[in-house]
Parts: structure tokens; C-alpha cells; sequence
């Protein structure tokens, strides 16, 4: 039998798997013929159409259900697939993870890749291979990927991320802080935007009256490419490629800046060559 072969009989195996109805007080655990035992400690309930964990527990890997939510301390021992995905406090996935509607917050990893449509993460997120999207990416808090982050529509960053890969979007929005932030392998957007956030706490009039002002961080990129507009502030890269195109304040631009229809630059900004109109 061939490795695809296989795969197909394990995917029916999945489809034709009968996940008991049973509600956990206190703890215990739910055998899956075939998959493995999901262990809870706290109170959860298990079937076919969701798995909720409200403590901790552990997942086994392969699963196949229409809804996963936990809140606690949660693993699951190898990939996952849902149509939704719910996490409040940490959560950790070995394999891949796959869900129309992933939400995490606290604490979330994923060993493999991630696919599906929304993911929405406020707190920390590190993720061991890509993440591809049908929708949109929105994180406040901290990311890490290793591979390249794709999501159709949207990617929104604020706060500090490390992307090994390349990001590409159609509208991309960070918000920085006082950390470093970096992707590795460029930019590819209709719209950038990336800005510094300049003050923390209650503002009146544009001066902090309870709070501070933080410390600038800076955003470290290759090549950023856009087919529409691009506004910088606080960025380090190699290229810049735009119609519309703003260097703003604490930019460092190593290569070139080009654009098609308008150009402005931050007198705090520095170009290693002046900007290039394009035809």
C-alpha cells in the first residue's frame, strides 16, 4: 500500500470514528477507539460535535471534531482539525493545526503548521512551520513562526513578532513596541503599513497624564514590495517597492525606494540613494 494510500484509509478512519457522548467532573478520561484517550482534570464534556476542557487535560492527536474549547492547561499529542478552535489560557499542539476559526489567548504553540481561514491570538504565539490563511491574521502580544505567514486578506501585528519566512497579504498592519521585531525574508502586500506606538497609558491633549512614553522599537525586514500604499516608521530593510510611498521617522533604508506615483521622507529618515519614480 502506498504512503497516499495510507493516508486516505487513516483519513476514513477519522471520518468513521465514533466519539462517546460523555460529560467529566473532577477527572477522568474518554477512550477514542483508534485515536487514543482524552484526559481531563477539572469538569469538560466530549462528543462528536465538541470538546471542551475547563482545567487541564491532554488531547490525543488525530482528532476530528466541530469544535474544540478549552480554558486552562491544555496539549494535544499530535495534529487537530475543527471547524473552530478556542483557547483561553495554554495551549500547545504537536502536530498541525487546522480550524476555519482558531482564537488563543495567553499562552499557544503549534509544533507543525497552521492552516484555515481566522486566527486571532492575544498573548504569545510561537508556531514550528507556516501559516497559510484564507482570511486574516490578528495578533496582540508576541509571535514567533519559523516558515512564511500567508493569509488572503489581512495580517495585523502589534506588539513584537519574529517571522523566519516571508509574509505575504494583501493589506499588512504593525503597531510596534519597544522590542525588536523582524521578517526575515520581506514583505509582499497591496498596503503596508508599519508605525511605532509612541505612548502608553491615559493621553490628554497628546501628553501622557497617567502612563509613559516607550521606548521606540524597531522593525527589521529584506525587501518591502506593495502594489498600493507603504507608510514606514521605526523600519530597517534593503528595498522599498510602492505606488503611494511614506518614509517616515527612524527609518534606515539600505537599497532603494521606489515608487509610481508619490514619495515622502521623514527629514529624520535615512536613504542610502534617493528615490527612484518608476515608470
Amino acid at each position: 500500500m502506498s504512503g497516499k494510500e495510507r493516508m486516505r484509509e487513516y483519513e476514513k478512519m477519522l471520518i468513521e470514528t465514533a466519539i462517546p457522548t460523555t460529560r467529566v467532573s473532577g477527572s477522568g478520561k474518554v477512550h477514542i477507539e483508534g485515536i487514543g484517550d482524552i484526559r481531563i482534570s477539572g469538569s469538560g464534556s466530549v462528543s462528536s460535535e465538541e470538546i471542551k476542557i475547563s482545567g487541564s487535560g491532554s488531547i490525543p492527536g488525530g482528532i476530528k471534531v466541530g469544535r474544540i474549547s478549552c480554558s486552562g492547561s491544555v496539549s494535544i499529542e499530535g495534529s487537530a482539525e475543527a471547524e473552530e478552535m478556542c483557547f483561553s489560557g495554554s495551549a500547545s499542539v504537536a502536530g498541525d493545526e487546522k480550524a476555519k476559526s482558531l482564537s488563543a489567548s495567553g499562552s499557544f504553540s503549534v509544533g507543525g503548521e497552521v492552516k484555515g481561514s481566522l486566527m486571532k491570538v492575544a498573548g504569545s504565539c510561537k508556531v514550528g512551520k507556516k501559516v497559510e490563511l484564507e482570511d486574516a491574521l490578528r495578533v496582540h502580544g508576541s509571535l514567533k513562526v519559523l516558515g512564511d505567514v500567508k493569509a488572503k486578506n489581512t495580517v495585523e501585528l502589534h506588539g513584537r513578532f519574529d517571522v523566519n519566512g516571508k509574509i505575504i497579504t494583501e493589506n499588512f498592519e504593525a503597531e510596534l513596541n519597544r522590542l525588536e521585531s523582524h521578517v526575515r525574508k520581506g514583505i509582499e502586500a497591496v498596503n503596508v503599513s508599519v508605525k511605532k506606538k509612541g505612548v502608553e497609558g491615559l493621553v490628554l491633549f497628546g501628553i501622557p497624564i497617567f502612563g509613559r512614553i516607550l521606548r521606540n522599537g524597531k522593525f527589521y525586514t529584506t525587501d518591502i514590495v506593495a502594489k498600493g500604499r507603504v507608510y514606514m516608521e521605526n523600519v530597517c530593510c534593503d528595498n522599498v517597492y510602492g505606488r503611494d510611498v511614506t518614509i517616515g521617522e527612524g527609518c534606515v533604508i539600505k537599497g532603494k525606494v521606489k515608487y509610481l506615483e508619490s514619495i515622502s521622507v521623514h527629514p529624520k529618515a535615512k536613504l542610502a540613494n534617493p528615490p527612484e519614480k518608476s515608470s
